[in-house]
């Protein structure tokens, strides 16, 4: 990782010391418009100051012009396009599909009460919070913090979410802000009240599977079997925040692994995160293989105008389960307004969806750095880049 000796937290700081470089190979397929783009990040994870590793795949019209990984995993492999990640909350959208295929079947609707779907809510104020309410992060349930939510033991987990106060003079339905934790455990919950199965069964059943993504490729949880068989393919986060590198090993235990987390407990890699958005995509032309189009749009559009966030500190929009319009979460200028997608943790992940180019991006670091440095010097420049390509991959 980052030279210890050396603190380097941020862009600004890179050119004060240097990293010893060790050399790693690129793994995968790369177009040639793209060999620059790859090449500068596997240099980047041989001098460790963003990341060690790193996943990509660009994917234009069902064609994967990039599919490649660079850099080692905190066990000093090679880092692969078959290594799995913690994908914190970029996986989001899976969870937010599963719920609109049940609308889409009737089976549950967009004003449906969390109380009427969930037994046993005890406080009002979030039994009364609808689904639609909770897809676009205007149910007030950005309250419950997300640090607490991740040391609390699972079993803990439901009765402090329960104990929360309502945010002060907030208008639910109106105002917005982004919840990491609460809105999406409780669609979990929903989820499995309804279905009579465990959320992630039922997420890869009528999500995954119908869109094609492999089983082992993307994963919600993990139970003792599939965790024994696939641990070894885990790599995990480091922290760059800290004044030394932390690596995050947890994400690679079973206690982690295994928890019962919709909120952001699932695991991946960006192949399998490419062919989820290529499946909504695909929906959006009309092939309803888990969505009618019709439901994509209304998901994948702005809900309300852009403001401030008080979750992430700055101003962002959302549709409905997705971060809609981009250029409101530090994806540059280049991605069209239609497009739409989700980030992760410390910025360590990203996928999305461009209609008008037909092209998905995902994207995977293994470190999550300060917000300034992973959103609008490392994000905003990579989308550029691979739009730069493109367009150079379009002329030839």
């Amino acid at each position: 990782m980052r030279n210890a000796r050396c603190g380097v937290r941020s862009a600004s700081q890179i050119k004060r010391c240097t990293v010893p470089p060790v050399t790693t190979a690129v793994i995968g397929v790369v177009a040639p418009a793209f060999e620059e783009l790859v090449e500068r990040l596997s240099t980047e994870a041989d001098e460790g100051f963003f990341h060690t590793a790193a996943q990509i795949v660009v994917d234009r019209g069902g064609e994967r012009l990039v599919d490649a990984a660079v850099g080692r995993t905190h066990r000093h492999e090679p880092f692969t396009t078959d290594t799995l990640s913690a994908l914190y909350c970029t996986a989001k959208p899976l969870l937010a599909v599963a719920t609109l295929s049940l609308i889409a079947e009737d089976e549950l609707s967009f004003d449906d009460r969390l109380g009427d779907l969930i037994e046993g809510i005890p406080v009002r104020w979030i039994a009364d919070r609808t689904v639609e309410e909770v897809l676009g992060h205007t149910a007030g349930l950005h309250v419950i913090n997300t640090i607490l939510a991740r040391i609390l033991p699972e079993s803990s987990r439901e009765t402090w979410l329960y104990s929360s106060e309502p945010p002060e003079g907030w208008r639910y339905g109106v105002d917005r802000a982004y919840s990491e934790f609460g809105g999406w455990y409780l669609l979990g919950k929903a989820i499995e009240s309804l279905t009579d199965q465990p959320f992630d069964r039922y997420v890869a059943e009528t999500v995954l599977e119908p869109y094609g993504v492999p089983d082992d490729d993307l994963v919600l949880r993990f139970d003792d079997e599939s965790f024994a068989r696939l641990s070894d393919r885990i790599s995990v986060t480091f922290d760059l925040t800290m004044d030394q590198p932390v690596p995050l090993l947890a994400e690679a235990g079973p206690e982690t692994a295994m928890e019962w987390n919709p909120a952001f407990g699932a695991y991946g890699t960006m192949g399998a995160l490419t062919t989820f958005y290529r499946g909504l995509l695909e929906d959006l032309a009309d092939a309803e293989i888990v969505l009618p189009d019709d439901y994509v749009t209304y998901a994948v559009a702005p809900r309300q105008p852009i403001a401030f966030d008080v979750t992430l500190q700055r101003e962002a929009g959302f549709g409905l389960g997705f971060m809609a319009p981009l250029s409101s979460h530090f994806f540059g200028e280049r991605p069209s307004e239609d497009a739409f997608g989700h980030a992760g943790q410390g910025g360590t992940s990203f996928g999305m969806a461009d209609p008008e180019r037909d092209v998905v991006v995902s994207v995977l670091f293994n470190a999550g750095l300060d917000a300034d440095t992973a959103l609008s010097y490392r994000r905003i420049h990579l989308v550029d880049a691979v739009y730069r390509a493109l367009d150079a991959s379009d002329a030839v």
